[in-house]
């Protein structure tokens, strides 16, 4: 599943959002979860979301006006594909729209 959140922060500010914001993302995992996360590069994201016995990888690139990622949902959780599309867009987003 494809994601793709616009922005208009540069890239820079972008990562930095979205680092401030990854250590406040379990507390907000319906039924508690686990994240790790790992900048692989300069600007891409290697995220695990762990919650009812399954590993949601998530990838995300950060660009100078979007942030654009890959989400791979496990076979046992495609029941749930849109709300965690939904949580992570919109946890992208909230830590996107947020000064810190």
């Amino acid at each position: 599943m494809d994601i793709d959140i616009p922005h208009n922060l540069g890239r820079a500010e972008a990562k930095r959002r979205i680092e401030k914001g990854l250590p406040k993302l379990e507390d907000h995992i319906p039924g508690g979860g686990t994240v790790t996360a790992n900048w692989r590069s300069e600007n891409a994201l290697d995220m695990s979301i762990s919650a009812m016995g399954q590993t949601i990888p998530v990838q995300l690139l950060v660009e100078d006006d979007r942030v654009t990622g890959t989400i791979s949902i496990p076979m046992m959780l495609k029941m749930m594909s849109g709300p965690i599309s939904d949580f992570v867009t919109n946890s992208a987003q909230k830590m996107l729209s947020k000064p810190t």
